[in-house]
């Protein structure tokens, strides 16, 4: 069963920041239309995410502008999730853009002309939360229980692969589809038993509200990755090698400076030092490269697709899984 949520006026912690930013997206409303300007390779466009601190990191440093060059302009567009990374990447508003693994293989999967080229992080950046005064004590215990998710994103995902570990699916309970911040919302309310949690609201969940987490297994979360469209990476294989090193010098500056990066969280989400201390304590810089371990964590979100209802009729995922994964680039570069 499915129920729709009409949020309430308040919104919490980032939420400020988030209006702030699709203001600023709508202002390019061509590219949001997916029609680029006349000369497309003089500009590109990326997505940021509270999900993904390096993104944050790149923007704020300008490492990326600096490795195109001033003669490539970059637009940056906020993505709230995954779902929306790849509906940007689908309508062509960014040719690059950051995603769960297990979502970029959904959207493949479904059509969206992408590629994996990169992993960004190892996080367990979604969990199972619940309010602290809930006596839910286990998955078993969500049966017929009202839970938030973002469709089409890796918590969506955890949250099917958690439910068939007790021998429950999506029909054993009742999906509460809400982008990331309103789904917090919707449990402070009372509105939803539980949530299928995301970084950084999560963490503001723990910090300000005590909030409990249910159900965590980092085996059953997908890497972070970034992702190209198939069409920008063929035309302009040189801007993508500039991408690739843009977010290698990232990481190096991240896993250099923790305490900076804490801060940039921070900053770009409006919440305390202590939340993005905590989001990053769940994240692992790791290199740039899909291996074979990232690869097989990708994958074994397949199983799961197959059975979810989630993929287009007619779509093959094991097709699109055999050519989700991109390691061209990082191999030519030598990135790990």
């Amino acid at each position: 069963m499915i129920l729709h949520f009409m949020p309430s006026p308040r919104l919490h912690g980032a939420m400020d920041h988030i209006r702030k930013a699709v203001a600023i997206v709508a202002c390019t409303g061509l590219w949001l239309l997916g029609i680029a300007p006349a000369h497309a390779a003089e500009t590109i466009g990326i997505s940021f995410a509270y999900y993904d601190p390096l993104s944050l990191v790149l923007k704020e440093k300008g490492f990326l502008q600096e490795a195109v060059g001033t003669g490539v302009q970059v637009r940056w567009i906020l993505s709230q999730g995954s779902n929306k990374a790849l509906e940007y990447l689908r309508s062509n508003s960014i040719q690059f853009g950051q995603t769960s693994g297990s979502a970029a293989l959904l959207g493949r999967t479904n059509g969206t002309p992408v590629q994996v080229i990169a992993t960004t992080a190892l996080s367990e950046w979604t969990a199972l939360v619940v309010r602290r005064d809930e006596k839910l004590s286990g998955l078993a215990d969500l049966k017929g229980k009202r839970v938030a998710v973002t469709p089409g994103t890796d918590p969506n995902i955890f949250l099917l692969r958690a439910l068939a570990t007790v021998g429950l699916g999506a029909g054993d309970i009742v999906v509460v589809p809400l982008q990331h911040p309103l789904g917090r919302q919707a449990l402070d309310s009372g509105q939803v038993d539980a949530w299928a949690g995301l970084d950084p609201f999560m963490a503001e969940a723990q910090l300000q509200n005590h909030d409990h987490l249910l159900y965590r297994n980092r085996s059953l979360v997908s890497p972070g990755t970034l992702l190209v469209r198939e069409d920008f990476e063929a035309a302009h294989p040189e801007i993508v090698r500039q991408v690739l090193h843009a977010y290698a010098r990232a990481r190096s500056w991240a896993i250099a400076n923790p305490a900076s990066v804490a801060q940039i969280l921070g900053q770009a989400t409006g919440l305390s030092l202590d939340i993005a201390k905590l989001q990053l304590s769940r994240i692992d810089f790791a290199g740039e490269a899909v291996g074979p371990e990232q690869r097989a964590s990708i994958l074994a979100a397949a199983p799961i697709l197959k059975s979810s209802g989630k993929i287009t009729t007619g779509a093959d995922i094991d097709k699109a899984a055999a050519t989700l994964v991109n390691t061209k680039f990082t191999t030519e570069l030598g990135l790990d």
